[in-house]
């Protein structure tokens, strides 16, 4: 049976928050993140900036469309898109009513090598400090997937990601003090996540302590309790560790 619709139906897209994260230094300092942005190649706005992205298929899943637009308009293929907003405010595209699905994802800018492909001019990293004029309302996504992620990473766990199966706990405070753009006590960070379970140290038949290249010096490597993260990724916490940042 074939059915009418009463209803225009608007355009469906898919945008992409990059963030990536400069290496962790020698000396255990982290820059901030900068957002993967590209070049418009054509209307409307060619020659602006803007995210990466697209239209949805007709039969393709939101986060199949948001993947590939992102690897044809920038080569980078990301693992770990998750959604982080809905923005449909008529008027933003002036082709017509689109809405946009925003995923978000983390990446390492060292094992990233974006090149702009099929209607990107470009592909390139922006400091968050320093955004050009983009196209469409990406400047207002931008500003707020930012917020959101850092509001988000205060209250759910975080870094499974990016780190290796085991890591240090010095190494997971200079990411978070990258994203939040201030100190955390890695004693702080490191007590609160022993008593919540979310890490444990990790066991092998070598030491548990070994000599971090960003760090230079001793440390003990900790690894994720998989069952804890997935619980308290989805009922949150409120870490005292956070607090005032």
């Amino acid at each position: 049976m074939s059915y009418t619709y009463e209803y225009p139906r608007p355009a469906v897209c898919v945008d992409c928050v990059i963030f990536g994260l400069p290496t962790i230094s020698s000396s255990g300092s982290q820059a901030s993140p900068e957002v993967l942005l590209i070049q418009r190649g054509r209307p409307p706005f060619a020659g602006m900036w803007a995210l990466p992205g697209g239209f949805v298929d007709i039969d393709e899943p939101l986060e199949v469309a948001a993947a590939r637009e992102l690897e044809e308009e920038t080569g980078i293929r990301c693992a770990a898109l998750e959604v982080a907003g809905v923005y449909g405010t008529p008027g933003r595209d002036p082709r017509g009513r689109t809405i946009s699905i925003v995923y978000r994802a983390v990446v390492w800018k060292s094992a990233q090598s974006p090149q702009g492909g099929d209607d990107a001019a470009k592909a390139e990293w922006f400091s968050l400090s320093a955004l050009p004029p983009m196209a469409f309302d990406h400047n207002q996504i931008v500003e707020e997937v930012t917020e959101n992620f850092r509001r988000e990473i205060r209250t759910r766990p975080f870094g499974r990601e990016l780190f290796p199966d085991t890591f240090t706990i010095e190494d997971l405070q200079c990411v978070y003090e990258s994203i939040l753009g201030c100190s955390i006590s890695a004693r702080k960070l490191r007590n609160f996540l022993l008593k919540a379970g979310l890490v444990e140290e990790a066991e092998g038949p070598t030491s548990n302590s070994v000599k971090t290249p960003s760090h230079g010096r001793v440390s003990t490597l900790f690894r994720f309790c998989p069952a804890v993260y997935e619980k308290l990724s989805r009922t949150g916490f409120a870490p005292e560790v956070f607090a005032g940042t």
